[in-house]
């Protein structure tokens, strides 16, 4: 099970703060010394992506460099910096909630593609897919490449990086540029031709949300829908499982966007669905968690559990570092006694740098489901978003030659992942909140000589390009309408 964290999703990101607050060096060290000994007691897989060596160095570096000016946002950065390279992608800061309420966001909604920025939406007389070439005279690859650290992700993976920053643009270039009224907006005209700028006011945050829903890269154009707040919360919000029939081709897309609703109303939406899917005899299956970033893993098991034959793995191992939780006067929530629940769990299984079980106790539930689908092909469509239980979903379909998966790399590691019993520390001076989840899980994959420290990489990798942005148009979808009927599709 994945437990509920805070997190600053686009729908319900905080304002900025305005004024930050001076900590001086002597609370920034404390701080500093408290995150450094939860991460060297507890993470259970410190160096799996970073050397202990270079590590250290960077913990050095940062903590020799705080100076009496130093402020909480300041700080905030500097642990990012330090966070960051450790390939974690549960392991989360949060800036401090006490920083006062503001309005100025950058306006523009954002889209990354082949490391540059696009415009999403058809806004202050920039259309779909303008290339931005600058902010406030930054470059746009300078600002990208200073936003990566607010992002974590399994291992080196930039698709989830890319992914979030578009999703949280503006709170991160404020945090990492400060806050302005306005923005110089460098970019290429639509022929590329041209380079020119317009200087935009900053808005509410409300009115970028708003604006949000109405990217083009949400495909309400290929859908054949207006692209408004009700499609996105139809299709795009939408956190149960929802069925889009293609009767003409035989073809069903089953969109599953999380597995963090109640999992036994989930299993039998599922059933329902899969029932009604075997009735109409439809013969090609895509499930689309594109934009699934995890949940409950027994609604990952139970989805897979649907479209296999035979019985199934997810997991090999799982590790913890220690069996006594530190810096235990700083956790402000964990579910139930950890060290309790550490004991019991793992006390009669010791390993030369931890502990360490090898077996799943959800094993029992991977098996094939009576109402599985009988069709022909399944196509399973990822993306950089997709994270969590959501990965380990992909993976059971990495894992079926049977099965194609299609997409982007996921942003959810392939031969790991930190995850389970998150504990929340909440910095004693600047009040930053630091999750740290606590056991390392070792995947069961059948090809291990795909690269390390990477997500999931599909089978045929497919992108968006700025031409498929300022259609509309769904990549993947189309890729697979034509792959099916490539004579008689139009979508």
């Amino acid at each position: 099970m994945k437990y509920i964290i805070y997190c600053f999703c686009f729908l319900c990101l905080p304002q900025l703060a305005e004024g930050q607050y001076t900590l001086g060096a002597s609370k920034a060290k404390e701080d500093f010394t408290v995150f450094e000994n939860i991460l060297l007691q507890a993470h259970p897989g410190l160096y799996d992506h970073i050397s202990k060596d270079l590590l250290s160095q960077l913990l050095t570096k940062e903590k020799t460099n705080l100076s009496d000016s130093i402020t909480d946002i300041e700080l905030y950065k500097k642990l990012l910096k330090i966070s960051d390279p450790i390939g974690d992608g549960h392991l989360q800061l949060f800036a401090p909630e006490k920083l006062k309420i503001q309005t100025y966001y950058f306006p523009i909604i954002v889209k990354i593609i082949d490391g540059e920025f696009y415009t999403d939406t058809n806004d202050f007389e920039l259309p779909v897919g303008t290339k931005i070439t600058a902010i406030n005279d930054i470059p746009a690859p300078t600002i990208l490449a200073r936003l990566k650290k607010y992002v974590p992700t399994d291992g080196h993976n930039l698709s989830r990086k890319h992914r979030e920053i578009e999703l949280k643009f503006g709170l991160f270039y404020a945090y990492e540029f400060g806050i302005v009224k306005e923005f110089k907006v460098s970019y290429e005209s639509q022929d590329n031709s041209i380079l020119q700028s317009k200087v935009i006011l900053a808005e509410p945050f409300i009115k970028v949300r708003l604006r949000n829903a109405k990217r083009s890269s949400y495909f309400a154009a290929f859908h054949q829908q207006k692209n408004d707040i009700r499609y996105f919360e139809k299709y795009i919000g939408n956190k149960d499982p929802y069925v889009i029939y293609k009767d003409a081709l035989k073809t069903a897309i089953l969109v599953v966007n999380s597995f963090s609703v109640d999992i036994k109303p989930f299993k039998s939406k599922l059933v329902k669905i899969f029932k009604e899917i075997n009735k109409r005899k439809i013969e090609h299956l895509v499930i689309d968690v594109r934009n699934n970033d995890g949940g409950y893993r027994p609604n990952a098991i139970h989805l897979y559990s649907f479209l296999t034959n035979a019985i199934f793995k997810q997991r090999i191992s799982e590790f913890v570092a220690t069996l006594s939780i530190p810096e235990k006067d700083h956790i402000i929530r964990a579910p139930g006694d950890g060290d309790v629940y550490l004991r019991s769990k793992f006390h009669q299984h010791p390993v030369i740098d931890g502990w360490e079980i090898k077996f799943d106790e959800l094993e029992t539930i991977m098996v094939p489901n009576k109402n599985k689908f009988k069709g022909k092909n399944i196509y399973v469509l990822t993306s950089g978003v997709t994270f969590s239980a959501g990965t380990e979903f992909v993976l059971n379909a990495k894992n079926n030659p049977e099965i194609l998966v299609l997409g982007e790399e996921t942003g959810g590691g392939y031969y790991q992942h930190i995850g389970d019993y998150p504990i929340y520390y909440e910095l004693p001076n600047s009040k930053i909140v630091v999750v740290l989840f606590m056991q390392k899980v070792m995947h069961y994959v059948t090809d291990n000589t795909l690269p390390k420290h990477k997500g999931i990489l599909p089978d045929k990798y497919i992108k968006l390009t700025v031409e498929d942005l300022k259609k509309g148009t769904d990549p993947i979808l189309d890729y697979i309408y034509r792959l099916i009927s490539p004579v008689h599709y139009k979508y």
